[in-house]
């Protein structure tokens, strides 16, 4: 396996990590666990500076093409996205149901964003 076939690795396993803390903490309702939230907070912000990290590597050794860098400032969108979002649930008071429904749908359209984004660096020519 090569470099870049590990760090899909990682990334698949910190997104099931995210995604089944966030399934938890939804299930477990208010007041959130200050545990389990924390931990969910830092692996998606582990993932972000992980993934952050990865593509300015390739970019400054041998540069991204248009797509790719296209595919990486989307990516970085919905992740700040959905970090905005989710601080948002986490404060003391209520948020209006839209925060909850954008915190349910920007999870899967950053990870479909950072899939596209691997997928366009690994087949780079």
């Amino acid at each position: 396996m090569t470099t870049n076939h590990f760090r899909i690795l990682y990334t698949i396993a910190f997104f099931l990590l995210i995604f089944l803390t966030g399934f938890w903490l939804s299930r477990g309702g208010r007041p959130y666990g200050i545990l389990l939230i924390t931990v969910h907070k830092l692996l998606s912000v582990g993932v972000v500076v992980f993934l952050t990290v990865v593509i300015v590597r390739i970019s400054r050794t041998v540069g991204l093409s248009s797509a790719e860098l296209i595919a990486a400032v989307i990516t970085g969108v919905f992740f700040l996205g959905t970090i905005a979002t989710g601080g948002l649930l986490s404060a003391a008071k209520p948020m209006p149901t839209i925060v909850h429904q954008l915190h349910q749908i920007t999870p899967f359209l950053t990870l479909v964003a950072t899939a596209l984004t691997f997928y366009l660096l690994l087949i780079r020519k």
